[in-house]
């Protein structure tokens, strides 16, 4: 299995000021056999119309980001699956880094470190927040599965929004061992707010 597909799955609600940039990316990686799936969640902006100039694999489902993220699995032919937020952005090798990793390692689960950009106070606090953490998997989220150990352990609990990415990645790692990438996602943040 030399080149594997892998499956993006973004799950959205009235992203259209972060979508492009991240479908764009995807395009703009070396590593070629990506499938790209959009599972959006109602939105009232012109989300859907701007993913599917990107992808034909644009689904409706809700009520929220574990039930997307766990439908857009379904729906993916990828020996592997890559779970992203629509304010993310890969860097051009992110997915080949990715692969390459998992087929030399045997590994089936993978962190691929976080970058959080932005100008304002609170995107400057998660930067620093995150800086700290860089390195530690215990904090750091998985995003990169082999699908038939996502699928195995069931995808993400539906019962939780939020602290889902951690749970999923704590059940597999009692079995698995959890790797991690050298290259980067950058995680536009720069509309963080005290309250959100």
């Amino acid at each position: 299995m030399a080149n594997p597909r892998v499956t993006v799955v973004i799950t959205t609600k009235n992203e259209e000021n972060n979508i492009e940039r991240l479908l764009r990316s995807i395009k703009r990686q070396t590593y070629s056999k990506i499938e790209t799936i959009v599972v959006d969640n109602n939105s009232q902006d012109k989300t859907k119309a701007i993913a599917k100039k990107h992808t034909q694999l644009v689904f409706d489902k809700g009520p929220e980001r574990s039930a997307q993220r766990n439908f857009g699995v379904s729906k993916a032919s990828g020996t592997y699956v890559v779970i992203l937020d629509a304010d993310m952005e890969l860097t051009p090798n992110v997915i080949r880094d990715c692969v390459e990793n998992a087929l030399k390692d045997d590994l089936k689960v993978l962190v691929i470190p976080e970058k959080t950009t932005g100008e304002n106070f609170i995107s400057k606090v998660r930067q620093f927040e995150r800086e700290m953490y860089m390195g530690d998997l215990s904090i750091e989220v998985a995003r990169f599965f082999d699908k038939k150990v996502f699928e195995e352990f069931g995808g993400y609990d539906l019962e939780l929004t939020g602290p889902e990415d951690y749970d999923l990645q704590y059940r597999i790692s009692k079995k698995c061992k959890i790797g991690r990438a050298s290259e980067y996602i950058y995680h536009h943040e720069d509309t963080l707010t005290f309250s959100r």
